[in-house]
């Protein structure tokens, strides 16, 4: 199996938007960059970008270096078949293109990825792999998927969905590298960081009371899918705004009596993403983060009304 798919990806009124994806035919993945390290003059961008440029580059890499390896393998089948004088060396090689590819296990490409990523800052991630017909996901933090299904009359159901990791409410599981004392006196030197807040800064990198969260903190997920399954991945921009049951609706409003099978992907993305846009600018509708603050209230000094 391959996916076929498309992405949106909705740019903030102001400043650089912290969130990233990917996608390729064996693999997708999104992550949202922790804003509040702009509270010091620093962006999260870079760092949830290069997440995901290096989970891309590592899954293409394991993929090069698999397909060498069968060449490399065929090549030497074929010339010990040449010099033993078989003639069933088509064979040989044939076996060896057609086996099975390489398990890629999405928790072990998530924390090299981690290793490899130079920038500070901090961001949740999710990184879903196809393995044949096995769908294998790994998250860390708030973004979530969704694995979505159809039956016989074209009615989406969901057959597994990820759960939230946090450690208290809007507080998210994240993956993050903190700056070095010597990061922060440049950040100073270089006014990155505004004077009023760089006493903040040393007392929490003094202290470690920057959330940070080892990779292995990932929560793994694995299916069997099928043919003209539907995977949607977001981060807490479409699942804080949208209930899951608006976003069944949104499909079925799009699929709209067509077969789903011939629903363009780019269309379910469009419709969610401005759905879920929409939302984020009412003061009025409830949505799924209204009522967790509603229920967790008082931890910002509010008052349930």
């Amino acid at each position: 199996f391959r996916f076929y798919g498309a992405a949106k990806m909705i740019k903030k009124d102001s400043g650089l938007c912290e969130d990233a994806f990917f996608l390729q035919e064996n693999a997708a993945g999104v992550s949202d960059g922790v804003g509040g390290w702009s509270d010091y003059g620093i962006t999260s961008s870079s760092f949830s970008r290069s997440l995901m440029k290096n989970c891309s580059s590592l899954i293409m890499c394991r993929e090069k270096e698999d397909a060498r390896m069968r060449k490399a393998s065929c090549d030497s089948s074929m010339q010990d078949s040449i010099l033993c004088g078989s003639e069933d060396f088509s064979y040989s090689c044939r076996d060896e293109q057609s086996r099975a590819p390489p398990v890629i296990d999405p928790s072990v490409i998530l924390a090299r990825a981690y290793e490899r990523n130079p920038f500070v800052g901090s961001a949740t991630a999710l990184l879903c792999v196809l393995n044949g017909r096995e769908l294998a996901c790994a998250n860390i933090g708030d973004s979530k998927f969704l694995l979505i299904r159809f039956d016989e009359k074209d009615s989406p159901f969901v057959v597994l969905q990820s759960k939230l990791q946090q450690h208290v409410f809007n507080t998210p599981y994240q993956l993050a590298k903190i700056p070095s004392p010597v990061e922060i006196e440049y950040g100073l030197q270089q006014q990155l960081i505004p004077p009023d807040d760089i006493a903040d800064v040393l007392v929490e990198y003094e202290t470690l009371e920057f959330c940070k969260d080892p990779p292995e903190v990932a929560e793994l997920y694995q299916t069997s899918i099928q043919e003209g399954d539907l995977l949607i991945l977001a981060t807490d921009g479409l699942f804080d705004n949208v209930f899951l049951d608006e976003i069944m609706g949104i499909i079925r409003k799009t699929i709209n009596s067509r077969p789903h099978n011939k629903v363009a992907p780019k269309e379910i993305a469009n419709a969610i993403a401005a759905f879920a846009y929409k939302r984020s600018k009412s003061h009025f509708e409830k949505s799924p983060f209204s009522e967790e603050l509603h229920k967790n209230g008082e931890m910002y000094g509010m008052v349930n009304a």
